[in-house]
Parts: C-alpha cells; sequence; structure tokens
C-alpha cells in the first residue's frame, strides 16, 4: 500500500518555509483583496439601501391603492346610497382606522356632491363643490377611466396641508360614473417615515418631485415648515434646509470608483465646504405615482457611514504588518488554517458517499481564493444535489420514479420507446357503493391506505404505477425498469396483492378486488399538451388487461391472465385454464388462465 502524508503535516511545515519568503508578496495580495472586498460591500450596500427605501415606501402606499378597491367594491355594491353619502360614515371611518397614513377620505358624486371623512376630527362633512375650479374636468376624467392614479400634490386648504391624493373612478353596473373616491396622505407623513427607513448614521434620504422640488425629507416633518404653500405646494429643492441635498445635481465627481452606476443606481459625489466631508449622491427614478417621475435616493456621509468599512480595512493592514514581522509563526497558524477547509471538504465529500446530504453542514467562506471557490463550489453542489433529490422525490410523487430518473439524467427529456411489457390493471369491487356511504373524507382516506399498500408490493416485484382511475391501478412491468422475467413479476405482484386484501383492512374497512393481465408490445411516453405531460403506455395490451379485470365477474375469479402471459411466465408458477373468452373489438378467442388453488 502507498504511503500517505497528511496534508497537515505538508501545510504546516513545508508552508512556513515559503510563507516565510513570500510573506511580502502575500501581504500585498491581501491588501489587494480587502480593498476589492471593502468597494464590492460598500456598492452592494448603496444598491440594497435605494432598493430597500424603495420597497419601503411602496409597502407604505400601497395599502392606499388596495383600501381604495375595497372601498370601491363596498360602494359599487351599495349604489343606491350614493345619494344618501352619510350612510357611509361607518364604513369610512372604519377605513381610516386600517391605515394610517391616509389623513382624510372622499366621495364626490358626478353632480359635485362631496362626502369628507377626516382622520383627526373622526367626523364627516358633506359639502357642494360644484363652483371648485377644475372640479368639472377632473370628474369628466374619472367618466373616462376606472383605473386608479395619484394625482400631482397639491395644496389643499380642506387641512391646510400639501398632500398626495389618490383618486379612483367609481362605477356601477352599467358603466355610468357613481362617484370619485378620494384619499388624501399629507407629504409631511411620507417624510416622517423616510426618517424611519434611515438605517445607520450618516445617511440622509430623500424623495423629489422632478429635479427641483422636494417631496420627502427628514427636515419636512415639522408642520411649520408646511403651513404656507407659498408660490408652489412644494419647497424647491434651492430653499431647502440641506445644503448638501441642494449640489446633487452639480456634484465633483460624476463616476465614484467605489461605486458602479447602472440602469437603475444613479451615483455621484461632492465635497462641501461647509463641512469638510465628501459626501455620496444615491438615486434612482421611479415613475409609478404619478406623472412626474420620483426620484428617491439618500446622501451619505463616507466619514460616518463608511467609517467601519474603513477601519476594517485599516485592521486588515495591521494585520498584514503583524504577519510580516512574525513570519514563521504566522505561517504555521496560516498552514493550520489552510488545513481546516481541506479538511472539512474532505470530511463533507465523505458524507456525500454516505449519501448524508441533510447531515453536510455549509463550509465556511475563506480568504483565499482556490479554497473560497471550492467551498463555494462544493457548497452549490450539495445545494444542487438536494435539489436533484427533492426534485426526484416531488416528482416521484406525480411519475413513476424511473421517469422521474430518466428526466433528470436527459436534462427534461422523455424519449418514446416501444417494448414488449406486462400490463396488470387492478379494481376495487363495489366502488360506488362504497363512495356513496363513506363520503369524500371517508374513501380517499380508504383510498390513500389501498393505493399505499398496492404501490409497495408492485414497486418490490420491479411495477411501475403510470396511472390511477378512480379506484383503479394500471402498472407495467419491464417498462420503463427492464425485467426480463416481467411476466412472472406480474403475477407474483397480482397474487401478494389478492393475498394483502383478504388479510387486511384499510381505514377499517375490508375491500375486495380484481386483477386482469396480460402481455404484449406497447409504446410508452410523454404525452399531453406543451407544458403538462404526463408518462403513460399505450397498446391493445392495455385494453385487454382492463377487460380480463371485468371478466373476473362473469367467471367468478379474482384475477384472469391471458395465455401470452402464462406462455411466458412458465411452470414456475401454477396456473389452470378457466376457458376460451370473448374480447369485445378483438375477432379471435384468447385462452385465459387463474391462479391454481392450493
Amino acid at each position: 500500500m502507498s504511503i500517505r502524508i497528511p496534508i497537515r503535516f505538508i501545510t504546516v511545515f513545508g508552508v512556513t518555509t515559503l510563507v516565510a519568503l513570500a510573506v511580502g508578496i502575500v501581504f500585498v495580495l491581501g491588501l489587494v483583496s480587502a480593498t476589492q472586498n471593502t468597494r464590492l460591500l460598500m456598492s452592494d450596500q448603496a444598491k440594497t439601501l435605494i432598493i430597500a427605501m424603495e420597497r419601503d415606501i411602496g409597502l407604505w402606499l400601497r395599502p392606499v391603492h388596495q383600501q381604495a378597491d375595497w372601498i370601491a367594491e363596498h360602494v359599487a355594491h351599495h349604489a343606491l346610497d350614493i345619494h344618501q353619502l352619510e350612510r357611509f360614515d361607518e364604513f369610512m371611518l372604519g377605513a381610516l382606522a386600517a391605515t394610517d397614513q391616509v389623513a382624510g377620505i372622499a366621495l364626490i358624486t358626478p353632480d359635485a356632491l362631496v362626502r369628507r371623512w377626516h382622520r383627526s376630527s373622526a367626523k364627516a362633512v358633506t359639502a357642494d363643490w360644484s363652483n371648485r375650479e377644475g372640479i368639472e374636468e377632473w370628474i369628466d376624467t374619472g367618466r373616462q377611466r376606472t383605473e386608479p392614479s395619484w394625482v400631482e400634490p397639491f395644496f389643499t386648504d380642506t387641512i391646510g396641508k400639501t398632500i398626495l391624493l389618490h383618486d379612483l373612478p367609481i362605477h356601477g353596473k352599467d358603466g355610468q360614473l357613481l362617484a370619485m373616491l378620494a384619499q388624501i396622505v399629507p407629504i409631511e407623513e411620507l417624510s416622517r417615515h423616510m426618517v424611519e427607513l434611515s438605517p445607520r448614521e450618516g445617511m440622509t434620504p430623500f424623495v423629489l418631485y422632478g429635479s427641483d422640488r422636494v417631496l420627502a425629507h427628514p427636515s419636512l416633518t415639522d408642520e411649520a415648515v408646511l403651513d404656507a404653500p407659498g408660490d408652489s405646494p412644494l419647497i424647491p429643492l434651492s430653499e431647502l434646509d440641506d445644503d448638501v441635498l441642494q449640489r446633487i445635481w452639480t456634484p465633483d465627481e460624476e463616476e465614484l470608483f467605489f461605486l458602479s452606476n447602472d440602469n437603475q443606481l444613479h451615483t455621484s459625489g461632492a465635497f462641501i465646504r461647509a463641512h469638510e466631508r465628501f459626501y455620496v449622491y444615491l438615486y434612482r427614478f421611479i415613475e409609478e405615482y404619478g406623472p412626474t417621475p420620483w426620484i428617491i435616493g439618500a446622501h451619505l456621509n463616507t466619514e460616518t457611514y463608511g467609517g467601519a468599512e474603513g477601519d476594517r480595512l485599516m485592521r486588515s493592514l495591521l494585520a498584514g504588518l503583524v504577519v510580516l514581522l512574525v513570519a514563521v509563526v504566522g505561517a504555521f497558524f496560516l498552514g493550520r488554517y489552510i488545513t481546516r477547509p481541506v479538511t472539512a471538504i474532505a470530511a463533507a465529500a465523505r458524507q456525500v458517499e454516505a449519501n448524508e446530504l441533510d447531515e453536510i453542514p455549509a463550509l465556511p467562506s475563506s480568504r483565499m481564493r482556490e479554497l473560497d471557490d471550492a467551498a463555494r463550489s462544493f457548497n452549490q453542489m450539495v445545494v444542487d444535489l438536494r435539489e436533484r433529490t427533492l426534485i426526484r422525490q416531488t416528482l416521484g410523487q406525480f411519475v413513476p420514479e424511473e421517469v422521474a430518473r430518466s428526466l433528470l439524467s436527459d436534462g427534461g427529456r422523455l424519449k418514446t420507446e416501444n417494448a414488449m411489457a406486462t400490463l396488470l390493471y387492478s379494481d376495487i369491487e363495489g366502488f360506488t357503493r362504497l363512495t356513496e356511504t363513506q363520503g369524500s373524507a371517508g374513501v380517499v382516506a380508504i383510498l390513500n391506505a389501498y393505493f399505499s399498500d398496492m404501490v409497495e408490493i408492485l414497486e418490490r416485484h420491479l411495477g411501475v404505477v403510470t396511472q390511477f382511475h378512480g379506484d383503479a391501478i394500471l402498472a407495467t412491468f419491464n417498462v420503463p425498469i427492464d425485467n426480463p422475467q416481467h411476466a412472472r413479476s406480474a403475477i407474483l405482484a397480482a397474487r401478494e396483492m389478492l393475498g394483502n386484501v383478504q388479510r387486511k383492512a384499510y381505514a377499517h374497512h375490508r375491500l375486495r378486488i380484481r386483477i386482469g393481465i396480460d402481455t404484449g408490445p406497447v409504446v410508452a411516453g410523454a404525452v399531453g399538451a406543451a407544458g403538462r405531460l404526463s408518462y403513460t403506455v399505450y397498446g391493445n395490451s392495455v385494453n385487454l388487461a382492463a377487460r380480463l379485470e371485468t371478466l373476473n365477474k362473469e367467471f367468478g375469479t379474482r384475477l384472469l391472465i391471458s395465455e401470452n402471459t402464462a406462455r411466458l411466465a412458465g411452470d414456475a408458477i401454477p396456473l389452470r385454464l378457466v376457458g376460451d373468452v370473448e374480447i369485445r373489438g378483438q375477432a379471435k378467442t384468447i385462452k385465459a388462465f387463474t391462479e391454481e388453488e392450493s
């Protein structure tokens, strides 16, 4: 037997000498790797940050849209009450309780009669808006559309605030406009929500409406700032109390070396002299909340926000210097460090060999490229093996296990094949009466217990169940699993099935079954519609096996076997001739056999 040297010996003692000579190179590579990892980390954090902000704003506004559909359905259902809007008071006040961001709800009829429900007062007010500017045009637009929309922000003296307005035309069954539903969301509420989204110190979130107006900002949570509308319902960017954000469109650097622009995330940076800091701008455009795009983003103080990454990089530098000073000692521990993931991979490989996939822990990542690649590749291989096993097990619940394996091994394609096979067809006697007396739940319990028992028997004899039809089972032998003794296996399986049914009860019920068996050429493959196929077999033997099962009633038998099957089975299984039988659709009679009674 050849001598095998432990990798720990080679790594610890051999690498110690080599690392002592090459530690400088390792140090440089480690520094470059740490810098690259920091760059990728900051880039990923930036993208994740903006995506999370967009998602959270969507989650915050989505209930307004969902509530609009719910209210519209209720109003349309009570269309007869549309001229008595006070009948909706209890429902609307309840709706306000479900959405904190909505300050008020209003229903406006086509004749401009309005009923408003306010969160602050929990009261309803009726008014006539027929003389209000633009109301007729707005109602006319509702007659032409059915979809909701976000209206451009405006200042309303109803609550004395700048608001986002979500409207939805409500139509009756005849297509006529019943009312316009309006929900108002004060923009200060959006600013308050933005403050809650700030995950880390040094980050200031914002939402711009277009490029020069501010929709949400932490400084806009003060109601005093928003009380007076001025010339515009939204504060211009130039008047916002944030000199950092005012530089967003005049950056010092339009492309940052440590952040990559893409089609969705835009980045830039500027040095703000008033703060003696470099700030990074991250933002993206969103066009789903009205006619003007929203710009969702944040500016980051690189000293505060990126401090953790900078500290981590500095620690890597200091660690490299320490390694440089104590090269030999460091190499000794490095050797052990290298050995640990290799031995972990070897141990995990032995678990794969033993098919203990569920017990294999995820291999940890490594700073060494090859070991990290090996760990990631091995982890992915285990995930793929688990998925492959799960897919095979899941497919095995709907198609035969052998068919599932064939699908996986052939890339999802299942070839059609011609074969000489033995078909076994079984059926439960009196099943119709059983369904009438036991009900659906009882019948399902009986069938599940019965099918589980029968499938276990058939698979033990290399039979494959290709179809369950009501209470009937169609099983094949010699396709898709090769079995030279397929005729004999089918008869032995049938004998065991009959014996089990005679001895056992299924869900506390005794059953009686009949079985027919025939052997002949069949075509096996996947048939059906595109995207929805089923594995099955075709051939005269399928019909003949089913017919023989039915003929058991005429001969008072439980098992009928065709002469084709009896001839192939040979003398190993004692059979007796029942007689010549006529098969519907067949020109000739066939000899039918049954099991010899012992």
